[in-house]
């Protein structure tokens, strides 16, 4: 019986031994990423109630993208699953924390060149200054849903995003986010 439980500690920690040349996760990238941002936005009155008009504006923005991409094994899975951490800057009185997750399409062109499409997911806290054209500070939560394309030119990369926070009428907030960055 005290050879038997050996030989099954044996098999099990056997098991645990991961294998080197296995690849599951893709291959890693990190990026730092900048560019710039156009958001719209319903203007309200006293009472927080929209008017049918819209806030236009230009920002910037910055942040770190990581990638698992599945296109760059030998299996060559046309997949990458993107994230990043950024802060935003909009509507000339909001700064914005956020985290994106998508799943991209991948298109291979070369070993160094490839094209995304994909589609995620944003959760966002925005933080709203006092303004001579927003009278209350605010902080929202807005999570959103988002269409990405983009080019990797390794060690570059350049991403288009197109977002929308929130849907309703005289209440939708869309924005169109570009990004240019280098990969670590």
């Amino acid at each position: 019986p005290a050879a038997k439980k050996k030989d099954r500690k044996g098999e099990k920690h056997k098991h645990f031994v991961p294998d080197p040349k296995r690849v599951d996760a893709g291959i890693f990238h990190v990026a730092a990423v900048v560019g710039g941002n156009f958001y719209t936005e319903p203007k309200v009155d006293s009472q927080g109630n929209a008017n049918g008009e819209y806030f236009k504006d230009f920002g910037f923005q910055g942040g770190v993208i990581f990638d698992y991409d599945y296109s760059e094994m030998d299996e060559n899975i046309p997949l990458c699953l993107r994230g990043g951490f950024f802060y935003k800057y909009v509507l000339s009185s909001v700064h914005v924390f956020a985290f994106d997750g998508s799943a991209r399409r991948m298109f291979r062109f070369s070993e160094s060149a490839d094209f995304g499409l994909g589609l995620g997911a944003s959760a966002a806290v925005w933080y709203r200054s006092v303004t001579a054209s927003s009278p209350n500070e605010e902080i929202l939560f807005l999570p959103s849903v988002y269409l990405t394309a983009g080019f990797d030119f390794t060690p570059f990369m350049v991403e288009f995003k197109t977002l929308v926070n929130r849907v309703g009428s005289d209440s939708t907030i869309m924005g169109l986010e570009l990004y240019f960055g280098f990969r670590l």
